[in-house]
């Protein structure tokens, strides 16, 4: 039976650039994140180390999804040929792949930054009308790091 992920390790998911969207039981990953993996992998990369440098904490995602992921992007031609294109292309410019790992950096900072401004909103709102919260004030400042 497949273990079900929490309100928490969902948000958090959602927060990553490899992820596409999380849900209590599934992950869909970017298709970015799955050439990059597997021209990693081409390269000898290890498949855990390959997630948890993407944040995915092989803890929270299990050793059983990761490797399913890869078999699955293994079988798929078309992530292959983009894979090799790119393990080919980076090998040959370390710059580029450098690029890209600050890029992926980048994204998810931003996606961080959205989603503080948010919970700063709430907060305003909040202080401002002297509402209740939608959720528990301690949800809104305690899960921001």
């Amino acid at each position: 039976m497949r273990r079900r992920f929490t309100q928490a390790e969902v948000y958090y998911l959602n927060t990553l650039p490899a992820v596409e969207r999380a849900s209590a039981d599934r992950i869909t990953y970017s298709h970015d994140f799955q050439v990059r993996c597997m021209a990693q992998y081409l390269r000898g990369n290890g498949p855990t180390s390959i997630f948890a440098s993407a944040g995915l904490d092989p803890k929270i995602i299990g050793g059983k999804r990761i490797e399913r992921a890869i078999a699955r992007w293994k079988a798929d031609p078309q992530i292959m040929l983009e894979a090799q294109d790119f393990a080919n292309e980076s090998s040959s410019n370390q710059r580029d792949l450098l690029v890209l790992t600050q890029s992926m950096t980048i994204k998810w900072l931003e996606k961080k930054v959205i989603d503080l401004q948010s919970r700063i909103n709430a907060l305003e709102a909040v202080n401002d009308t002297g509402a209740m919260p939608m959720m528990p004030v301690k949800e809104l400042v305690g899960s921001a790091a």
